[in-house]
């Protein structure tokens, strides 16, 4: 994390020149981070979901993804033949 905020922070750099409670805090730290009862403040149960339960919620996600890029795409084929039909026979 520090690398992307700064990019001279390399762990070795960090690690030789932090005192010891430094060094734990930032572990601590990021451990929590990228711990998942972080997921908490996105979606209240999340967290709590095992891993087929995230999979079938991921899964509908995807399948709503489809659908809307489907719809968008049919949306804009109609478009698309509304134009042609403006250049052929003008305003209507």
């Amino acid at each position: 994390m520090m690398a992307f905020l700064y990019p001279w922070a390399t762990k070795e750099y960090l690690l030789w020149n932090m005192t010891i409670g430094q060094i734990i805090l930032y572990h601590n730290k990021g451990v929590e981070l990228q711990w998942p009862g972080s997921l908490n403040s996105l979606e209240p149960g999340l967290a709590n979901k095992g891993p087929k339960e995230l999979r079938v919620i991921r899964d509908t996600i995807f399948k709503q993804m489809d659908k809307d890029k489907e719809e968008k795409e049919k949306l804009d084929e109609i478009s698309r033949l509304k134009e042609v039909m403006k250049a052929k026979y003008g305003d209507i």
